[in-house]
């Protein structure tokens, strides 16, 4: 393989990878609301508020604070100020809860932004009395 043909080929390899990750989520915000979030305080139950202040960069929703609980069976969701609890992970989900998407935010490169932070967040009230 010549050196020009290598060259395009580790470009488009590249290229995929990124469209896959931009695909995927983990887009942010470049000006979130808060850019210096206020901790969490460690979790006394497996339920807990959670606001955009506290996630920055990283809170995935349309709405600005939110109740994160692990209920039974490690079944991460998130209940909004409607009152709608949404599925954060498959377990929440083959359970019945709506799917994340309504209130899902889109980030600066139109992408969703990425749950991952909160459902990291979430499946550590999961750890609390067990």
């Amino acid at each position: 393989m010549t050196t020009h043909r290598r060259c395009i080929a580790v470009s488009a390899l590249s290229g995929a990878a990124l469209l896959a990750l931009t695909a995927c989520g983990g887009g942010g915000l470049s000006e979130p609301a808060t850019t210096d979030p206020v901790p969490l305080p460690s979790p006394t139950a497996t339920k807990q508020e959670v606001t955009e202040k506290n996630l920055g960069y990283t809170w995935p929703l349309t709405v600005d604070h939110a109740t994160a609980e692990c209920r039974q069976g490690d079944q991460a969701v998130v209940t909004v100020p409607d009152g709608t609890t949404y599925a954060l992970n498959d377990r929440a989900r083959e359970a019945g809860y709506a799917d994340i998407a309504p209130v899902r935010l889109s980030g600066d490169g139109g992408g969703k932004v990425s749950l991952g932070t909160l459902i990291s967040r979430t499946l550590k009230l999961c750890k609390v009395g067990r």
